[in-house]
């Protein structure tokens, strides 16, 4: 019986689930952006010749900024150290409650956001009978998606972040210095007898160890 094959998955590392997280950080915020730019719904009017076109900065104006700062909490996260890291897993969950409840009203209703925009085409308050069809597209779900991403994202921060490591090591106070050499203080040293890298010489034949 040949024995089974070894296992080819390498094991999820801490640096490995960071740069995961991180990335999925990104992904959320560019979600968030990517959707409010986009078309969340359309809409046929009575008395309009072109179909009233409702884009998602105008439904939900609150996403493109709410993922514009969920890509730089991925940013920071990438080189936070524990406590920071803390503080931004916070900070994400309530940035993804925020993303999804802007995008949240458009999903439950496809309507919400063309009723103001067919008023402001028509000067009607009361579009309803005006409407002659409407249709949405996923891009409010996308929005919705990114939102949830985020919060739970920020979760898995706040209950991983004691196996990571800290990002950031060379800017660390602790970080030992390596102090460049001077070639030319080095050869006056060396003219004059001493030693530059300031090591101790031998002991000559009339000096004793012992001092």
């Amino acid at each position: 019986m040949s024995p089974a094959p070894a296992s080819r998955h390498r094991p999820l590392t801490p640096a490995r689930e960071r740069f995961i997280t991180v990335v999925g950080v990104l992904v959320a915020g560019a979600g968030a952006v990517l959707a409010s730019t986009q078309t969340f719904a359309t809409a046929i009017v009575e008395g309009v010749r072109v179909p009233v076109v409702v884009a998602g900065q105008a439904v939900a104006p609150a996403l493109a900024p709410l993922g514009i700062v969920a890509l730089a909490l991925g940013i920071a996260l990438s080189i936070a150290g524990r406590i920071a890291r803390i503080v931004l897993g916070v900070v994400l969950v309530l940035l993804g409650a925020g993303i999804v409840a802007a995008a949240l009203p458009s999903v439950l209703d496809d309507g919400a956001g063309t009723r103001g925009a067919i008023t402001a085409v028509t000067g009607v308050t009361d579009v309803a009978s005006l409407v002659a069809s409407r249709s949405a597209t996923l891009w409010p779900e996308v929005g919705l998606a990114a939102g949830a991403l985020a919060a739970v994202l920020g979760l898995v921060v706040l209950v991983r972040t004691r196996r990571w490591t800290t990002g950031g090591r060379r800017f660390r106070a602790d970080t030992p210095v390596v102090l460049a050499t001077d070639p030319i203080s080095e050869w006056d040293a060396l003219t004059r007898g001493s030693d530059p890298t300031g090591a101790p010489g031998p002991a000559g034949p009339g000096e004793s160890d012992d001092r």
